[in-house]
């Protein structure tokens, strides 16, 4: 009864090994109406913006938890991050890292899967994890992966 879409690709984690993602789309159930390219509170979605991203790049996502939030990249390219898992702890390579650029935290926990723009709207990356602790406000990290790894390892495109 509740059912929107149902699990169409993923990238399977690996326990051994590094990852680059975690992601996963879905195909949505005929007869959904909604606005693929609206980020609410933002606007259109642009496009996708480039795969490099400078330390102090400003961003922006739309999360189920924390709404709409702005941050600032404080890494990227960043290898071992070690992310808990049910099945373990878990090591990324390649990935960016963001703060929160106000008084509260980028993101929290329900936030995962919220795709991250930057000023112009266009996407950058795809927000998989994050902390409680640290940041210059002292109210967490986030990490996310790149946007066009995510996209060439599921082998689809954004629309916009």
């Amino acid at each position: 009864k509740d059912l929107i879409g149902k699990l169409a690709k993923f990238e399977p984690l690996k326990r051994i090994g590094v990852n680059f993602v975690d992601c996963a789309i879905a195909s949505t159930k005929e007869g959904i109406k909604f606005n693929i390219r609206m980020l609410q509170g933002l606007g259109n979605l642009a496009g996708v913006g480039s795969a490099f991203l400078d330390t102090g790049t400003k961003v922006a996502k739309v999360g189920h938890t924390t709404g709409l939030t702005s941050g600032r990249v404080t890494a990227f390219e960043l290898d071992n991050v070690v992310m808990g898992f049910d099945i373990g702890n878990l090591r990324f390579d390649n990935q960016i890292e963001i703060e929160g650029a106000e008084a509260g935290p980028f993101s929290q926990g329900g936030d995962s899967g919220s795709l991250i723009v930057d000023e112009e709207r266009l996407a950058v990356a795809l927000l998989f994890a994050g902390s409680d602790q640290g940041g210059l406000n002292s109210q967490g990290l986030t990490y996310a992966n790149p946007i066009q790894t995510v996209l060439d390892t599921l082998e689809v495109d954004l629309a916009f």
